[in-house]
């Protein structure tokens, strides 16, 4: 349990220093809900520093950061990801007086809780933080979970939480902290003898994640890979782009740079639809029974006679559960990296996803891989971001043609053991 939560009642976690004497176990006088971040109140009894120490859960899980009170300083403000810092800074420093709702349902009375606080201005790392929810449903001796989640993600709560808070906020309003957030959390924490932080990490292992569970969709049954008519599914963003040449890719950043891409944004779109029409009319001719879907937000141009359409302007719970039941017939979903592929990933058997070179250090974070094992190198491909529809083709028609090949290969022999060398005298 030690490892998976962090103790805020009775007696809150203090097993961290001052960031300015660096004496040990500070006094912890309360805890502060933000909003994406968790902080405990602290002054130091040593040289009576008072800061706030922000709570190891989520992005900050393997970091020790802390916030003067009076000096506004980030410790150590060297070492911490410059993106990371200025979400702490804009949430900590931007408090909105804003009477936020946050509805409040009831499933189960618990004396002792274990929060999960899956609040960010980010839809990749709510789904992400979502995820650690059932570590916590299938070890309920540690608590019931009282899940804090955005409104649009309220369509996958899943089944066995003591309770949850819903709170009422777009996720671009999340990136500040809120007073009435703080106020509701702290009224709520009387109701309990025992509270607990989840750890929310950022990066959990996916391939233990019943998705099902959250989606209410059940993913692609690899047994069916062979037997199923192959579906590709596209899954298109009109705010990030497959580009066909680094042309392409410099008007974009020159457009962004001028503040025009609201203006430019449509023709990327039409310039990527081209991309994938082309990729559509390659993949058919080596796989002519093949189906093909687009989804996402956006309605640019028109895939008629290449592919059922399923995008749309808007998204809700109707539209997601949808697009998820499109990705769990798709054999192959194909992609720009985002966190548009998290979802898609998770449902799907495989994918071929777009990486930019400047996203090479986030690889695989916006995937839900669901192997543990070889069926991860075969089933989730890359090309870079000027990829020609030749390359896509080949990396999709590859993972169908060659799927039982490979099940057969690499996949169905028993695990090798092996024995302990003995000498002639038996050691």
């Amino acid at each position: 349990m030690q490892a998976t939560v962090v103790r805020l009642k009775p007696n809150p976690d203090n097993s961290f220093a001052c960031p300015e004497c660096k004496s040990e176990h500070p006094s912890v006088k309360g805890i502060k809900f933000e909003s994406i971040h968790v902080l405990a109140d602290c002054a130091c009894p040593a040289c009576g520093f008072e800061f706030y120490q922000v709570l190891p859960v989520g992005h900050t899980t393997g970091q020790t950061v802390s916030i003067g009170k009076t000096n506004k300083k980030l410790y150590p403000g060297d070492k911490i990801h410059s993106w990371l810092s200025t979400s702490l800074l804009k949430a900590h420093e931007g408090i909105r007086k804003d009477d936020v709702a946050v509805e409040r349902i009831i499933y189960q009375k618990c004396e002792r809780i274990v929060i999960l606080n899956t609040l960010d201005s980010l839809y990749g790392h709510v789904l992400l933080k979502l995820y650690n929810s059932f570590y916590h449903l299938d070890h309920p001796e540690n608590g019931g979970l009282v899940l804090i989640i955005p409104k649009m993600f309220e369509w996958l709560i899943p089944e066995g939480c003591a309770e949850v808070w819903i709170v009422n906020l777009k996720l671009n309003e999340l990136m500040y902290g809120y007073e009435s957030i703080e106020r509701f959390v702290s009224h709520e924490f009387n109701r309990f003898n025992e509270i607990y932080l989840s750890k929310a990490y950022s990066h959990p292992d996916v391939s233990r994640v019943d998705v099902a569970r959250l989606t209410g969709v059940q993913p692609f049954h690899l047994e069916n890979f062979s037997r199923q008519k192959p579906m590709i599914t596209f899954v298109l963003r009109e705010d990030r782009w497959w580009f066909k040449s680094s042309l392409d890719y410099w008007f974009y950043r020159a457009c962004r740079k001028l503040n025009q891409l609201s203006r430019t944004a449509g023709l990327l779109s039409k310039r990527q639809n081209q991309l994938i029409k082309k990729t559509i009319r390659l993949i058919r001719k080596d796989l002519p029974e093949a189906e093909f879907y687009v989804v996402g937000l956006g309605k640019t141009g028109s895939f008629s006679g290449y592919a059922t359409d399923h995008r749309q302007r808007e998204v809700n719970s109707l539209v997601e559960t949808a697009w998820c039941e499109v990705y769990a017939k798709s054999h192959v979903v194909v992609g720009v990296h985002g966190s548009n592929m998290l979802l898609p990933t998770a449902l799907a058997a495989g994918c071929v996803e777009i990486l930019p070179e400047d996203r090479y250090g986030n690889m695989v974070q916006d995937l839900s891989v669901r192997y543990s094992d070889r069926l991860q190198l075969f089933f989730y491909r890359f090309a870079d971001q000027f990829a020609c529809p030749k390359s896509v083709v080949g990396k999709v028609v590859a993972m169908i043609r060659d799927y039982e090949l490979f099940r057969k290969n690499m996949c169905s022999h028993p695990p090798m053991i092996i024995l302990p060398v003995v000498d002639d005298a038996g050691h």
